[in-house]
C-alpha cells in the first residue's frame, strides 16, 4: 500500500482562515440581466484563465471552472472520476482522515503488492482533478491568493516573531526562499513549515523539518508547497 500527501498536506499548507470572498462585482448593464459573481483574487482569476485555455480540458472541467467557483459537488465529482479511473486500471483509491490517502493494487490483479507509478496518477487526474482539487482546496483556504512568503510573514507577525521585520516584501521573500535560510526560533520554523496551521504540524515536527536538506523555492503557478523545498513564493497558496 503507498500513501500519499492529500493536497491539503503538500500545501504548506493545510489553513489559512477560511474566508468568503462576500463582495459581488456586478456591471451596471448587467443587472437585471445576469447573476452576480463572486470576486476572485487576481491570482486565483489569472490561474484559472490559464486552465481554461487548456485546450485538452474536459467538458466538466471547463463547466466546473468557467464561474470561478469549485463548488463542493464539482470537487467531489472530480474526486470520484479520479477514483474510477485508478479502478479501472486496477488500483484500489482510500481517503484517509489526515486528508492524504492510501493507494493499493487490487486483490486478484497484476497490480496486488505493487507500488503505483507516479504516471498512473498523473494519468487519472488528467481530467479529473489536476486543476480542480489544486483551485477547490487553494480557494477555499487562500481565499485573498496571497503568496507563501506573504503569509509566512504574517505569521510572523501574529508569532511575535521578529525576523524580518524591517524588510520590503521583496526582501523578505528573498530571505525566507534562500536555501541557506533557517527560522532561529521555534515559532519560526513553524510558520515556515506551515504558516496557515492547516497541516496541523507542531513545533517539534517543525524542528524535524527544519533539520532536512532544502532547495530553492521556485515561483510556479501550479506548486502549492513552499516550505523551502520547490513551493509557490510567487504562485497561490493552497492546502487542501
Amino acid at each position: 500500500m503507498t500513501t500519499h500527501p492529500g493536497i491539503r498536506q503538500r500545501a504548506w499548507g493545510h489553513c489559512v482562515a477560511i474566508a468568503c470572498a462576500g463582495l459581488l462585482v456586478v456591471s451596471a448593464s448587467a443587472c437585471a440581466s445576469s447573476p452576480p459573481q463572486p470576486t476572485v483574487a487576481p491570482m486565483w482569476k489569472t490561474y484559472i484563465d490559464n486552465a481554461l485555455d487548456d485546450p485538452q480540458l474536459t467538458e466538466f472541467e471547463r463547466e466546473a471552472l468557467s464561474d470561478y467557483v469549485i463548488t463542493d459537488s464539482e470537487y467531489h465529482e472530480a474526486r470520484g472520476k479520479f477514483v474510477q479511473c485508478m479502478a479501472d486500471k486496477g488500483w484500489e483509491v482510500t481517503d484517509l482522515s489526515n486528508g492524504s490517502y492510501s493507494i493499493r493494487g487490487m486483490a486478484g490483479t497484476a497490480n496486488e503488492n505493487q507500488g503505483v507509478s507516479f504516471d498512473v496518477q498523473i494519468a487519472c487526474q488528467v481530467g479529473s482533478t489536476n486543476y480542480i482539487e489544486p483551485i477547490y482546496f487553494g480557494m477555499l483556504e487562500n481565499s485573498r491568493g496571497l503568496t507563501w512568503a506573504q503569509l509566512v510573514r504574517a505569521c510572523f507577525e501574529k508569532n511575535g516573531v521578529a525576523e524580518g521585520a524591517g524588510l520590503s516584501d521583496d526582501q523578505f521573500t528573498d530571505m525566507v526562499s534562500a536555501p541557506s535560510y533557517h527560522p532561529g526560533t521555534p515559532e519560526g520554523k513553524l510558520c515556515f513549515y506551515d504558516p496557515t496551521g492547516s497541516q496541523g504540524m507542531t513545533i517539534e515536527q517543525a524542528e524535524m523539518s527544519d533539520q532536512q536538506p532544502t532547495a530553492p523555492v521556485t515561483a510556479s503557478p501550479r506548486t502549492f508547497g513552499g516550505s523551502g523545498s520547490g513551493g509557490g513564493v510567487d504562485g497561490p497558496a493552497a492546502t487542501g
